[in-house]
């Protein structure tokens, strides 16, 4: 008696958990992007460019907070996050069927940035972190929440990297 009541709870928590769960998150591969670009100017033109790249995006934090220009070419390392924002997922999605014929339907994600830019020699290191959580559809196909991604798109610091690498460019001396 002993020895079947954890089999019995085990079998009951395990039947409870996939009724409750919507289908199975399925992850396209793609090759993983690099999140880290080494730009060959100095902190304060760099940050400039972060800044315009970021623009757009409502901004959470800075650290430090408030630093003059003057102030910005004595920092050795800067960095800033950016708030949630909403979008749909590239490559995270629920297959189902629909008469015998296979559909996918792409998730709904929400994600953040943190950008931290470090002075080196020769140049600035920028290294985009990304922050990603799924949408959870229950069977029906309705909202059950968010939770973290795994492994989180690559393309989305990628592109963050080259809109800095862009605005560098255009307010470089």
């Amino acid at each position: 008696m002993r020895t079947l009541l954890p089999v019995a709870l085990l079998a009951i928590s395990c039947l409870t958990a996939s009724c409750a769960s919507g289908p199975a998150v399925r992850t396209q591969s793609y090759a993983a992007l690099n999140p880290q670009r080494t730009f060959e100017y100095e902190l304060p033109v760099v940050w400039k460019g972060i800044e315009k790249a970021l623009s757009g995006y409502k901004i959470e934090s800075r650290s430090p907070s408030e630093v003059e220009e003057q102030d910005l070419r004595q920092l050795a390392s800067r960095e800033i996050e950016t708030d949630w924002m909403i979008g749909q997922s590239r490559d995270k999605y629920h297959e189902y069927q629909v008469n015998g014929s296979p559909r996918k339907i792409n998730l709904q994600t929400r994600f953040k940035f943190r950008v931290v830019a470090e002075r080196r020699i020769g140049g600035t290191d920028v290294k985009v972190e990304l922050s990603e959580e799924i949408e959870r559809l229950k069977a029906d196909g309705t909202p059950a929440g968010y939770e973290g991604a795994d492994v989180p798109d690559s393309s989305r610091s990628s592109e963050l990297l080259e809109k800095i690498r862009l605005a560098i460019l255009s307010a470089a001396p």
